[in-house]
């Protein structure tokens, strides 16, 4: 048994950067200087609200830090930050059983609430080969992370870790141009320092639909030029999968791609997730009339032409990463020839690209791990992260066709 201190604060928007870099040495000041200090657990309730779970030996330690109050510099520097105190309760924890290890957690890479991500541990040790998964959905805020667990789990299962991210997207603040992108790259980027169990030298980017899209992206990250959006990237991936990406802007923007995003109503595609955050739909219905690309990368072809060649990777040049593309020949939201045509470039400009077509497939036959496809990708990953194919130079354009059966 321990006792836990709940207390509940705001925090302007503005200061919540500046809490959230002062944390850790607040957390460190408490372990140095504050006797019977077990734990801290920090918990955004809304864009303005925080609970904080601090767990303690006993109520003397609780009252003993109470009194010594803000008596160090980092301390201080946290207390700074609060806007106003809400409320400070007593709690009790009882254990069912002893602490494991922390198999998941939720990881901050910047202040907004989109910008998070959870980070899976399989079971042992480590260093662990990592998984960055982004999901897709237009690239908007009706969907989240939540739908790509099923994959979480079996890449956890496989022995990887995964880094499941969220990231700002079109019909929020900050989302579309360029904050997705960046936020993207600072998810990716995180990695660097986040656990000694990561093997950040084996890392492979998975993602599907406009998930793929961003994936395929971030891979390129290394030949951006320097003004661009997420250039000057800290992880290099080992290879990079992409599931029915959207991978041709250009095309994208010339078709209207997403204005069925306007229709609410419109039946979606086969085995689509429900929408996480149904509330944030009448705003993109309302912005996607000239398509959803504009609102991604800030204007059409003719208007942004820098940002469709630094964000479309049809447009963008090799970047030596290994390219694993799966694509469903009945694909209903997304052309399987934007994939075909990219790992086709790809290979030409001297590459490594494996384009998978499923005949049959559905745009989220090639995301389930039931699908036979699967083994397909789990198996590509694997040879990547244990031979180190970034480093071949064989091209490799081969086109397979497997079936939809299930």
């Amino acid at each position: 048994m321990s006792v836990i201190e709940l207390t509940t604060f705001t925090v302007p928007p503005e200061h919540t950067q500046a809490m959230l870099d002062a944390r850790p040495g607040m957390v460190a000041a408490f372990r140095a200087d504050r006797r019977g200090f077990r734990s801290a657990r920090l918990v955004r309730l809304d864009e303005h609200t925080w609970l904080d779970f601090v767990e303690w030996a006993d109520d003397a330690a609780w009252d003993e830090s109470k009194a010594k109050g803000a008596n160090l510099p980092a301390i201080a520097a946290f207390f700074g930050t609060i806007g106003t105190l809400v409320g400070a309760e007593r709690g009790v924890r009882y254990d069912d059983a002893e602490d494991g290890p922390r198999r998941v957690r939720t990881i901050a890479y910047g202040p907004d609430p989109s910008q998070v991500g959870e980070l899976y541990l399989p079971e042992g040790d480590g260093p662990f080969p990592v998984v960055v998964v982004v999901h897709g959905g237009y690239w908007a805020a009706m969907w989240d992370r939540r739908q790509s667990t099923d994959v979480v789990d079996d890449l956890v299962g496989r022995g990887y870790a995964v880094w499941n991210v969220e990231y700002r997207r079109i019909g929020e603040p900050g989302g579309g141009w360029p904050g997705t992108f960046l936020d993207v790259a600072a998810a990716v980027d995180a990695l660097d320092g986040m656990d000694p169990a990561l093997d950040t030298g084996r890392v492979v980017f998975l993602g599907h639909s406009a998930g793929g899209h961003l994936a395929t992206w971030a891979a390129h990250r290394g030949v951006l030029p320097p003004e661009a959006p997420g250039a000057h990237p800290k992880i290099t991936p080992t290879g990079v999968v992409e599931l029915a990406g959207a991978l041709d802007l250009k095309t994208a923007d010339a078709t209207g791609f997403g204005t069925v995003l306007a229709d609410p109503d419109a039946e979606p595609p086969k085995d689509a997730p429900e929408p996480a955050r149904p509330e944030a739909w009448p705003a993109v219905a309302a912005a996607v009339g000239e398509g959803v690309v504009p609102l991604l990368v800030g204007g059409h072809v003719a208007d942004r032409p820098a940002h469709y060649a630094w964000t479309s990777p049809l447009e963008l040049p090799d970047a030596g990463v290994p390219v694993l593309a799966v694509h469903g020949t009945a694909d209903e939201a997304v052309p399987a020839g934007w994939s075909r045509r990219y790992t086709e470039k790809t290979t030409a400009e001297g590459g490594t690209a494996r384009y998978v077509e499923v005949e049959g497939g559905t745009h989220f036959d090639v995301v389930h791990p039931a699908h036979p496809v699967w083994s397909e990708v789990t198996g590509w990953i694997a040879e990547i992260v244990t031979t180190g194919a970034r480093s071949s130079s064989a091209p490799d354009a081969s086109r397979r066709r497997t079936t939809a059966d299930r």
